[in-house]
């Protein structure tokens, strides 16, 4: 199993104010590289927080190159890769975030998060936080948080522990994994909801999408979205792949929330809080709310 483990560190509130990134590169199951670039970020200037976080001076980043300057030594390690990061929509956020502010093409690879990873091999954690994973699934093993290396090679070691865990070798087993783990989560909840859904198909005139037009975001839990079209169909309503001012429901799926949960938002949930702030009657719900109002 090849791939690369990334942490970046930020001086701001501006997602793209990079100081610190971490790289570790591992190849057959074996760290083979380790690097660390301090960056003078852009603003030049350190929020008080995310010195609390990491403990980064700002005086000591005034002779360090920007990331434009580091680019030519990064881009090579990143390109063609299996990339991951521990909360990786933060991580590529940065990445996205600094190459457009110094409107940099920025490289192709495979991007990944070791909290998906995560959850896939241990159900149920009280938490996925980097320093609880390590503390809890990697014996005798110590680092230091937010240390932007060390955030890196405790992601990598975690990524190794992970596919021994669930005895995976390469991104496609990963890949078939999680879409068996998909397929099973869903039939089962499906099943935990079979009484609810049948009461509301039978009460078709009665239920909340009746008349009623759906627009459906991000990847459902516990359907597959063609079968959550046909369900709103039969129940009367109709569904449509774009916001608009026709729209009654926004239905977001898992992936969505936990991307709202992260300050990111999909296109039609853009939309959808245009038109409500324009006066539009739109909700936004999450799936469960969604298989609760079959059940009201």
């Amino acid at each position: 199993m090849n791939f690369v483990a990334i942490d970046f560190e930020t001086a701001n509130n501006f997602k793209g104010s990079a100081c610190a990134l971490g790289l570790v590169r591992v190849e057959n199951g074996n760290i083979v590289e380790r690097k660390e670039w301090m960056i003078k970020p852009t603003p030049f200037e350190m929020g008080f927080y995310q010195n609390q976080v990491h403990k980064i001076e700002l005086k000591d980043l005034v002779d360090k190159p920007t990331f434009k300057e580091i680019w030519h030594e990064l881009k090579p390690l990143l390109d063609n890769q299996l990339v991951i990061a521990h909360n990786a929509s933060f991580d590529f956020g940065v990445l996205n975030s600094v190459c457009s502010h110094y409107n940099i093409q920025t490289a192709q690879f495979t991007p990944m998060c070791s909290i998906a990873l995560s959850r896939m091999a241990w159900q149920g954690e009280i938490g996925y936080g980097l320093s609880y994973l390590v503390a809890s699934k990697l014996e005798n093993y110590t680092f230091n948080h937010h240390n932007a290396l060390e955030d890196a090679e405790a992601c990598a070691h975690l990524v190794l522990k992970v596919l021994d865990e669930l005895s995976l070798a390469s991104i496609e087993e990963i890949y078939q994994f999680k879409a068996n783990n998909q397929a099973k989560k869903r039939s089962t909840g499906v099943s935990k909801k079979k009484k609810t859904l049948e009461i509301a198909i039978n009460e078709s005139h009665s239920n909340a999408f009746n008349g009623k037009e759906v627009v459906f975001t991000g990847t459902l839990e516990y359907f597959v979205r063609k079968d959550a079209q046909a369900l709103i169909k039969r129940l009367g309503g109709s569904c449509s792949s774009g916001v608009s001012n026709r729209t009654n429901y926004v239905v977001i799926g898992q992936s969505d929330v936990y991307r709202v949960s992260q300050g990111y938002k999909s296109s039609k949930i853009s939309m959808a809080e245009q038109l409500v702030a324009i006066g539009y009657k739109i909700k936004i719900i999450t799936e469960n709310e969604f298989i609760e109002m079959l059940s009201a």
